[in-house]
């Protein structure tokens, strides 16, 4: 199978950082889904990538197009039953889907409507930040993604060379469940924190009481994974660590923009998943649910 075509559907930080960089090798595989009204805007205001002016292919379903081979997806876990139904007219019997939602637990709603035959399950690490109609990144950043029963080797091992010709950094990884649940480690920590504290990524690095925080929490996360059978633990947090310190100091997490921006935040997909996954599995949960009522708390103000 040779891949003809990537489309992707969400075009923030994460979406607009990877279609340009599909796009500056091979700009006719790539198109973006969207609806007429964010066609004419994306159309009249262009997309900025590190101040270059990206002009992709953006389609409807009424407008012509092949069905592609692979569809990225990239939103907001509450803009995901949305994004379903936008899926839909795009999706063949061959075609995977790529989900690079924050969480864990894009693949498994994805996967009721499309079967495991079409989902991919990944996690993609960034220090890209939008304002506007413009995306600026440090890093090119990794995507980490697999099959959840490591099916379709050969399309995958495909996949994973298309992107490294495309400069994107990727792994094939046989253990993506795991995967996940580190990325998703960062996500209930840092972004959270970031969220209430308002800051940035270099704090994580240097100020011992945010380190203390982060190990409250990820104390949590482990043991609510551990009880779901994710054999994560020390060696996640030391690697969640040291991820932080790999990415610019200034940058902000996406959460911490939400709060800027004031729009509500993935705290449902974060800590509520955690307290949630607590519950049936009979662990406490209180430094998440701290979290989640002052995130709320704060969301409300707005």
């Amino acid at each position: 199978m040779s891949i003809n075509s990537v489309y992707f559907l969400g075009l923030g930080a994460l979406g607009a950082k990877y279609a340009a960089s599909f796009y500056e090798y091979k700009p006719e595989i790539v198109k973006v889904i969207v609806n007429q009204k964010r066609k004419v805007r994306y159309k009249n205001e262009k997309i900025y990538v590190n101040e270059k002016e990206y002009d992709f292919d953006y389609i409807t379903p009424e407008d012509k197009y092949n069905i592609p081979d692979y569809i990225f997806l990239v939103v907001k876990s509450s803009h995901l039953d949305q994004a379903i139904e936008d899926l839909k007219p795009f999706v063949g019997e061959n075609t995977k889907i790529i989900s690079l939602m924050n969480g864990i637990s894009s693949e498994s709603i994805l996967a009721e409507h499309f079967g495991w035959h079409r989902v991919l399950n990944a996690v993609a690490y960034m220090d890209a930040i939008k304002i506007g109609n413009k995306v600026a990144y440090g890093s090119i950043g990794k995507i980490v993604f697999g099959h959840v029963n490591n099916e379709f080797q050969e399309e995958l091992t495909e996949l994973h060379q298309f992107m490294l010709d495309a400069n994107i950094p990727n792994e094939l990884s046989q253990e993506i469940q795991k995967a996940q649940w580190a990325k998703y480690l960062i996500n209930v920590v840092a972004n959270q924190l970031s969220f209430i504290l308002e800051f940035q990524y270099k704090e994580f690095v240097s100020n011992e009481s945010v380190l203390k925080l982060m190990d409250m929490v990820a104390d949590e996360v482990i043991s609510v994974g551990n009880a779901l059978g994710i054999e994560i633990g020390e060696e996640e947090i030391k690697r969640m660590k040291s991820t932080l310190t790999k990415v610019d100091g200034e940058a902000k997490t996406s959460m911490l923009q939400d709060r800027e921006a004031k729009r509500n935040s993935e705290v449902d997909e974060f800590s509520g998943e955690i307290i949630k996954l607590g519950k049936e599995v009979g662990v406490k949960t209180p430094c998440n649910e701290l979290i989640y009522n002052m995130v709320k708390a704060i969301e409300k103000t707005y």
